[in-house]
């Protein structure tokens, strides 16, 4: 993440009563950055256009979403912008032409590289945490299904991209008597170390740290036909056409024949779903983080790759319609 909360500003100008204008990824980061310093004395809350209280991050919702109309009859010292630079002078606009006085407007800062990211913790640390509550549910009622409808081989499992494993521990308690290898594969060394301990004392398990090149695609180290079922869950929703078009003939290429892969991914692209402020083909500018992939994308690389897509499922997650589960078979 590029941008962090200006703090030595606000502190300079001994601003109490702050509004952050953008409940998305950005925000949501600037309010870790608030809760790792542990800043007293403020008072905080968030505006946004399209983005809820209902359908916020946590980390957010903890402090309460609203529209930004409430800034007519809000008393406040600033407003901080929590967006990427391409959107400050849309959002600019928008403010003045409520009335809003520019010297209220805070921008965010713009660090100068990736080495002066505010150290608070690893990022994904509130992800993961808030994930855990969620896994069995998930997994019971979106996962389970396909498996029990499809009888779906669960020989030798990959969940990829893993992160801790919290949907791999619900998936083989599940699941255990029909699991013979279970492996998690994740390109972040410190998700696979984590989840080398949290299954230390089951053999079924393996591990891998996948390699990534931003500029280049690097095929697993799997062989072929290593698999009979390849999953992935809430990860997949933030690639982009060139990595899920990847990724899709890796899985092809690693999986058993007859064998299955169920991918959770963006349906943000699709012409049904209408969001205020465009899709970006930058992923932590759009709602929930996701790519402007559609289920017909997913079905056209699919069939590219010689899969046979088996089933489309269309469901919500904060915004109606925002995601897709697809079954393919090999």
């Amino acid at each position: 993440m590029n941008y962090s909360f200006p703090f030595d500003e606000l502190l300079q100008s001994k601003f109490t009563r702050i509004y952050i204008f953008g409940a998305g990824l950005i925000g949501s980061y600037f309010q870790a950055q608030i809760n790792e310093r542990k800043w007293k004395g403020v008072n905080i809350g968030f505006i946004d256009n399209f983005i809820t209280n209902e359908t916020s991050s946590d980390i957010v919702k903890q402090v309460g979403v609203y529209k930004p109309e409430i800034l007519k009859s809000s008393e406040y010292d600033c407003i901080v912008l929590a967006c990427s630079q391409k959107y400050i002078p849309e959002m600019c606009e928008q403010l003045f032409q409520m009335g809003v006085n520019s010297k209220k407007v805070v921008l965010p800062k713009l660090l100068r590289s990736a080495f002066d990211t505010p150290n608070f913790g690893n990022r994904w640390d509130n992800y993961y945490d808030r994930a855990e509550d969620d896994a069995n549910l998930q997994v019971e009622k979106y996962i389970i299904p396909f498996i029990i409808n499809y009888k779906i081989p669960l020989n030798r499992v990959l969940d990829f991209p893993s992160g801790r494993g919290r949907i791999a521990e619900s998936m083989y308690t599940i699941n255990a008597d029909n699991i013979e290898k279970f492996v998690c594969c994740d390109a972040n060394k410190e998700a696979i170390t984590y989840c080398q301990e949290r299954f230390k004392s089951n053999n079924a398990f393996d591990f891998m740290v996948n390699k990534v090149d931003e500029w280049q695609c690097i095929p697993f180290e799997f062989k072929d036909n290593s698999f009979t079922f390849i999953y992935s869950w809430d990860a997949m929703v933030h690639f982009s056409y060139k990595w899920l078009d990847f990724y899709i003939s890796e899985f092809y290429r690693i999986l058993e024949s007859n064998g299955y892969v169920l991918i959770h991914h963006s349906n943000l692209g699709s012409p049904d779903i209408k969001i205020d402020t465009g899709k970006s083909e930058i992923w932590n500018d759009n709602p929930h983080s996701r790519t402007p992939i559609s289920a017909n994308d997913i079905k056209f690389i699919s069939k590219k790759h010689d899969f046979e897509v088996v089933e489309q499922n269309i469901i919500s997650w904060g915004i109606p319609n925002l995601d897709c589960i697809s079954l393919l078979r090999k």
